[in-house]
């Protein structure tokens, strides 16, 4: 006995060394090099889905690409792993409370510059917080509408004075725009907070070197950045609408890199450059949820019987796997979300007996054996509205969803529309019975996505956009006010159990964050949220 866990033991030690030392040659291999084994060009081609607009990124505006915002603006503070608020232009900040209003005093980095030389100091974000209150007199981001006062007490020292306490705030500031941080130099007349906007100037790791509209935009190291420098020199973003266009010029060679907040990959070709040898792939579980909306306050949906029905029909586990990437919800929101746990993911599992039985039970049955269902003269038949602009997934998913609702006698008719016409049913007309749509990411969730889904104004007949009832509305009230992570965490617990015994709406999955890139890309990580998905300087390119 004693010889043979020995033996085990020997074997274990083995595996452990070969184990540790594939993952320190992995390392080694995403480690910045020393420059024995660098490509004599440090430059990386990035396939990206429109034209980013560079003459138009203002960073007190949400002209142009979000993703590249980050790049070329720093914020105050940053959104770290975990949502840990983290200094960036601020070094240090404290948050108070004096009159109902919320006080925010930061202390700034001294011996920043912009990228075009001019300084940094307490007149930049007061210039570009007053032009971004000027620029979004309909923002209805906290950060921006609640922003009261702007106080600068020295030249490295400021204070953002708001209206009342929101707990989010200081998580707003870290978004990638319209409330980054630019120099009074990018504007004409220099440093009015209501002029044009020339160029972009910011204190971030990159700089808009060269630019052709709807054809590519090329950024160039900043040679003032403050932080942690780049090992690249240039970073070219070609402009490749379709996502198959863009899968065939990573395999060709003429991009390096393509992949979600960059340019979604199609679901089916992943598994494609999986299996070729000049591809990696990086993939992880993102925070984003692809979920369906019911047209709540109209009939069928009105029903809380029939949405719980319709969340019983739909087999998720089967849709996550032909898609093949992403995982079957269990909750609204995914666990890589703030707040989100285990025990408060409450999930309606794929059975069709019961989405049967509660179908009927709301008087839906089928009189004339035609196989659709119908309750007071009216055929159980809806549309299902959808776009695949932005996502080209979806609609393979409305077709699974479609397939599914047939077997509980429900006829459901694919609406597939262009992206304006899409968003409109959504925000405006309000014209659907189903709708598919998605979470927002990162730092956004949960709280944006519930103050702008969740909840209704006081108007009367207004609804929420997604579900809305008086108790969610004061449960959410009260989480933005909230003090401690203790509280917080109690009331997002009641929030997302009110969500689940309302049936609100449909979570489908939790999409995946790919990307694909040639095999001489090394150093790839994954940034902390979608708007900036990767440690961009990080990267480098091998012979």
């Amino acid at each position: 006995m004693v010889r043979t866990l020995s033996i085990l033991a020997i074997c274990f030690i083995i595996l452990s060394t070969v184990f540790l030392g594939c993952q320190a040659s992995l390392a080694a291999q995403n480690a910045a090099p020393n420059g024995a084994d660098m490509a004599s060009s440090q430059e990386l081609t990035v396939a990206y889905p429109t034209d980013i607009l560079a003459n138009k990124i203002d960073a007190s505006t949400s002209n142009g690409a979000i993703t590249v915002y980050p790049m070329i603006y720093d914020a105050l503070v940053n959104y770290g792993e975990g949502g840990k608020i983290e200094p960036s232009l601020a070094k240090s900040w404290e948050v108070e409370e004096d009159g109902g209003k919320m006080i925010i005093t930061f202390h700034l980095r001294e011996g920043i510059k912009f990228s075009d030389g001019t300084p940094f100091n307490a007149n930049a974000v007061e210039f570009t917080l007053q032009r971004t209150k000027l620029l979004n007199p309909k923002q209805t981001t906290p950060v921006v509408e609640k922003l009261e006062e702007i106080e600068v007490v020295d030249e490295y020292t400021v204070k953002l004075i708001y209206e009342s306490y929101l707990y989010p705030i200081l998580k707003q500031l870290t978004f990638p725009r319209p409330i980054r941080i630019m120099s009074p130099t990018a504007v004409s007349p220099e440093g009015d907070p209501n002029g044009d906007f020339v160029k972009p100037i910011g204190t971030g790791m990159w700089i808009v070197e060269d630019y052709v509209q709807d054809q590519y935009a090329v950024l160039k190291r900043n040679p003032y950045y403050w932080g942690e420098k780049p090992i690249l020199d240039k970073i070219t973003l070609n402009v490749i609408p379709d996502a198959q266009t863009r899968t065939l010029a990573l395999q060709s060679g003429d991009v390096d890199l393509i992949g979600n907040a960059v340019g979604k990959i199609l679901p089916e070709a992943v598994q494609v450059l999986e299996n070729d040898h000049n591809i990696v792939i990086e993939r992880e579980v993102g925070t984003m949820t692809y979920y369906l909306l019911f047209r709540y306050t109209k009939s069928p949906f009105n029903d809380l019987l029939v949405r719980k029905a319709v969340n019983f029909a739909i087999d998720k586990e089967n849709m996550a796997s032909l898609m093949g990437v992403g995982e079957p919800a269990k909750g609204f929101f995914a666990p890589t979300v703030d707040y989100v746990t285990e025990e408060n993911s409450y999930n309606y599992p794929y059975d069709l007996d019961e989405a049967k039985r509660l179908l009927a039970e709301a008087g839906w049955k089928d009189g004339d054996g035609d196989g659709i269902l119908e309750k007071d003269g009216k055929k159980f038949e809806i549309n299902l509205i959808y776009q695949v602009s932005d996502y080209p997934e979806w609609g393979r998913m409305c077709e699974l969803i479609q397939e599914d609702l047939s077997k509980v006698n429900i006829k459901v008719n694919l609406l597939k529309l262009e992206s304006a016409a899409y968003y409109d049913r959504l925000w405006t007309s309000r014209d659907f019975d189903l709708l598919i749509y998605r979470t927002y990411t990162s730092q956004w969730n949960p709280e944006g996505m519930l103050t702008d889904h969740f909840t209704y104004p006081s108007q009367v007949d207004d609804e929420a956009v997604t579900f809305g009832n008086a108790m969610l509305n004061e449960l959410i009230d009260k989480v933005m006010i909230s003090h401690t992570e203790e509280e917080r965490q109690t009331l997002y617990d009641q929030i997302f159990k009110e969500m689940y015994d309302e049936a609100a709406c449909v979570p489908l999955y939790y999409c995946e964050d790919i990307y694909a890139m040639n095999t001489h890309v090394k150093g790839f990580e994954f940034g902390t949220n979608d708007y900036e998905p990767i440690k961009w300087g990080r990267l480098w390119i091998s012979n």
